[in-house]
């Protein structure tokens, strides 16, 4: 999708915000999955898929190598052609930014404690992701008094975007610069 039908398409949406932030964790997960899937443009990597995403992992084993990434909070990550596991003892909406639920192979599936708090787990515990199953949860942002629709296309990192052929960092809230 181009930035221009994004914007109008982000526009169109806010006046009728449809996300269920009052009822159970699953009916604000599904709201957020469905209401930000109109927006997608490009698909998850390594590089976005930990920026403003939400997605169900299925429970899977422990890789038996070693992480390619462990977080502040203890999150280990393994990534792949196809995918990424996670390995972590919190689940659910709210996890930093993130709402990812984790179905279990018990057939129950986690979507936290409410629409902002993921469960803890007694354990550390492991998902798989494809890529193309991260729905990002875009936002309208504004870059030297232009507007874009944030996407997996224009997200290359925490707070780091990509628009043209220059990168920009977001140095204080709603605040950009461009970076060399």
């Amino acid at each position: 999708m181009k930035q221009e039908e994004l914007l109008n398409e982000y526009k169109r949406m806010l006046e009728e915000e449809s996300i269920d932030r009052y009822g159970k964790p699953f009916a604000y997960f599904k709201s957020t999955r469905d209401y930000y899937k109109k927006l997608q443009d490009g698909i998850a990597s390594d590089i976005n898929f930990f920026e403003n995403t939400i997605t169900k992992f299925e429970e899977c084993d422990r890789p038996k190598r070693k992480e390619d990434f462990k977080s502040d909070s203890g999150s280990r990550y393994w990534y792949s052609k196809k995918g990424v596991i996670r390995g972590s003892d919190h689940w659910g909406n709210g996890v930093a930014n993130c709402d990812w639920a984790l179905h279990l192979k018990n057939g129950k599936t986690t979507y936290g404690v409410s629409f902002k708090a993921p469960k803890q787990f007694p354990e550390e515990t492991f998902g798989f992701c494809k890529w193309e199953d991260f729905v990002y949860k875009a936002k309208l942002i504004e870059i030297d008094n232009q507007e874009y629709v944030t996407t997996f296309n224009n997200v290359i990192g925490r707070d780091l975007y990509k628009i043209g052929k220059k990168k920009y960092q977001k140095v204080i809230i709603e605040e950009y610069q461009e970076i060399k």
